[in-house]
């Protein structure tokens, strides 16, 4: 949910006077209604990153026959740096990427742009559920993320990426005492973190209602996750990589040495394919029982005014998350807005994906 000028006050890239006919049309639900409170009157539903003049006009879809040494299905965050990864390692390898939509539409362009280092959802919980394996995974989660922002600066993706940490927050006493163990245990792994008493985080962040915090500073950045994956677009299509947008792969079939891919417009045959759609329904059916969709949900304000940016004394653009079992999430954005997400990871019964569950 984000609170944007009205349509007709946008045009192309962003200016007066109507809409470009070669841009993709942003992902758009609705608008709030007439009557509801004044302040959400100019509210509109729509995944924020991805209403941008940015948004890369969508390449043409499979028509006919193709060959390739490694297909992958799907073009989000996993899809691209796959087939990125292939074109640096083997540069003559055929490679070709199937999308049903646009690049980045669904999870990886409508996320809360936090880039993390954990690979376990936090160091307690790696050492709780994989006690002989918990070094390891810090030590490759914090690789992982020094990687993705090498790519990030090798190929000039402008996301506006920032390596500024995340601050976990506590707001009840017990929640201290948690934090001091995780501040024990990633200090133990050589990380760079701190813990904040309430003064010095206030100094920080001026909310009353912090105890304090531990300030993972080297393990999480902040990006815009939709400019993120079109720069990896981008980098794909200069590399070589052959990308299909709307064209959804409708079934795989095995072949003597390779795999096949239908298409409604094609059909193409692959040596290897990668499977990146994430949580819809699989192309391989024994999969299915092993992956659950649930939604989170987030909002974005309007830019901050100075005053109300002083009024919250939030001085660095870290990321923050309480500690609470259902926890919130929030950050600010390169021009001042405040995102704020979490809560809940809500299943709809039959793992139904459907737009219309797209906001609460």
């Amino acid at each position: 949910m984000t609170r944007r000028a009205d349509d007709k006050d946008r045009g192309p890239e962003g200016t007066a006077g109507g809409s470009s006919p070669s841009r993709p049309e942003s992902p758009r639900v609705s608008t709030g209604p007439a009557g509801e409170h004044p302040s959400l009157r100019r509210v509109r539903l729509t995944p924020f990153w991805l209403d941008s003049p940015r948004r890369p006009i969508p390449q043409p879809p499979l028509v006919g026959a193709e060959s390739c040494d490694l297909a992958v299905v799907g073009a989000g965050l996993m899809g691209l740096w796959a087939a990125l990864l292939e074109k640096e390692r083997d540069p003559s390898s055929e490679v070709l990427v199937l999308e049903a939509a646009t690049a980045g539409w669904a999870a990886s362009g409508r996320n809360g742009g936090f880039c993390m280092a954990s690979l376990t959802h936090g160091t307690g919980n790696a050492i709780a559920r994989f006690p002989g394996e918990y070094e390891r995974l810090e030590k490759l989660g914090l690789e992982n993320l020094d990687a993705v922002q090498q790519v990030v600066s090798s190929y000039g993706i402008d996301c506006d990426w920032q390596r500024t940490g995340e601050m976990l927050v506590a707001t009840e006493p017990w929640q201290m005492e948690d934090l001091r163990d995780d501040y024990r245990q990633m200090r133990a792994l050589g990380r760079d973190v701190v813990l904040l008493d309430r003064d010095e985080l206030r100094a920080e962040v001026d909310s009353p209602t912090y105890l304090g915090a531990v300030w993972n500073r080297d393990g999480c950045a902040m990006a815009d996750p939709a400019r993120l994956v079109w720069g990896l677009r981008r980098a794909c299509l200069e590399r070589g990589v052959q990308i299909y947008e709307g064209t959804p792969v409708r079934r795989l079939t095995e072949l003597r040495g390779g795999v096949g891919l239908t298409t409604p417009g094609g059909h193409a045959r692959a040596r290897r394919v990668v499977l990146a759609t994430n949580v819809f329904r699989s192309l391989v059916p024994k999969v299915r029982p092993y992956v659950v969709p649930v939604y989170d949900y987030a909002l974005m304000t309007e830019p901050l005014t100075d005053a109300q940016r002083a009024s919250i004394g939030w001085r660095t653009r870290f990321g923050m998350a309480d500690q609470a079992n259902q926890f919130h999430y929030y950050r600010l954005s390169h021009d001042g807005r405040m995102l704020w997400g979490g809560y809940d990871a809500v299943y709809y019964t039959g793992s139904r994906i459907h737009s219309t569950l797209d906001h609460r």
